[in-house]
């Protein structure tokens, strides 16, 4: 599957060593400095997620609950309506 900037793709898969996620976020939101914050801070909260064995299906993904505080945490930090699910009112994190 071939993301979405091709520029992207063509610098990523030119190089062999493993680049830093938030680099590439900030190289691809160079122009959005806020959004590219953002985006850092999901994609650490996501790491925590994912860290927390509680959280994971046998597939290794997020269950219900770990994706319910990923999209609640995500709009949060957008400035998007406040998502309801389980467990509003409890911070995890």
């Amino acid at each position: 599957m071939v993301p979405a900037c091709p520029v992207y793709y063509r610098r990523t898969m030119a190089k062999s060593e493993v680049q830093d996620p938030k680099t590439t976020l900030e190289a691809i939101l160079a122009e959005r400095s806020d959004l590219a914050q953002i985006a850092a801070v999901i994609f650490d909260y996501t790491q925590y997620l994912l860290d927390d064995d509680e959280r994971l299906t046998k597939g290794g993904a997020l269950d219900g609950r770990g994706r319910a505080l990923l999209s609640t945490r995500a709009l949060e930090l957008l400035g998007g309506p406040a998502a309801s699910g389980p467990g509003d009112g409890e911070e995890d994190a």
